[in-house]
């Protein structure tokens, strides 16, 4: 036993000397892929916070909803787009890395109304007086047949924008120094209702 273990032992320390270097490679290439993953999962989540960051909600001319929230100044803009995000620039044919803004505004619409029977149009058409249900507004039209069940809906919306700069010092009636930008952005239409606005721009 002794005489094969003097002949064989220098191979068998070759062998646990390159399994052990092995498990080293891989342990720190393992590590290298996990902080990675966790980095990317990090960079995710801040660009999901800066796109759902609350809002400041105020009221403007008796019942416009008017939000506003503060712009996200960034090295590059790349650095809190979403994959999503960077798919739909991509399909703009806009280059990612020429940039300078990036705006993106979440919107719902919802709207409770009483339809009544469009008496004309239903004669036009000689069905019932009571098969076309119709509801009109400036923002909405909406035309139900009750006899081919089908439903027609058109919305108008109209959103306005402004950026407006925070000075960094005040004094009577002047202002001088960038704190930095803030977004405000109102819905004219009263069926729509904005959730998240989101305003990232390059640093200068």
């Amino acid at each position: 036993m002794k005489k094969w273990f003097k002949m064989f032992w220098p191979y068998l320390t070759l062998i646990v000397f390159w399994i052990i270097v092995g498990l080293l490679v891989y342990s720190l290439f393992g590590c290298d892929r996990a902080l990675k993953k966790e980095i990317e999962q990090l960079r995710e989540e801040l660009t999901k916070n800066q796109q759902y960051v609350p809002l400041q909600r105020d009221t403007i001319r008796d019942s416009v909803v008017m939000v506003t929230q503060k712009i996200v100044e960034v090295e590059k803009i790349k650095e809190v787009l979403s994959n999503e995000d960077k798919e739909l620039l991509k399909d703009m044919g806009a280059k990612i890395s020429a940039i300078e803004s990036y705006q993106k505004i979440g919107t719902s619409t919802m709207a409770e109304v009483t339809l009544r029977p469009d008496t004309n149009a239903a004669n036009e058409r000689l069905p019932p007086a009571d098969s076309l249900l119709t509801f009109k507004d400036a923002w909405m039209d909406l035309k139900y047949n009750n006899v081919s069940k089908n439903l027609s809906i058109r919305f108008q919306d109209s959103l306005s924008i402004a950026v407006e700069k925070e000075f960094k010092k005040k004094f009577l009636w002047w202002k001088w120094g960038t704190k930095g930008y803030q977004v405000k952005a109102v819905s004219l239409c009263p069926y729509t209702t904005i959730r998240y606005n989101t305003y990232v721009k390059v640093k200068r």
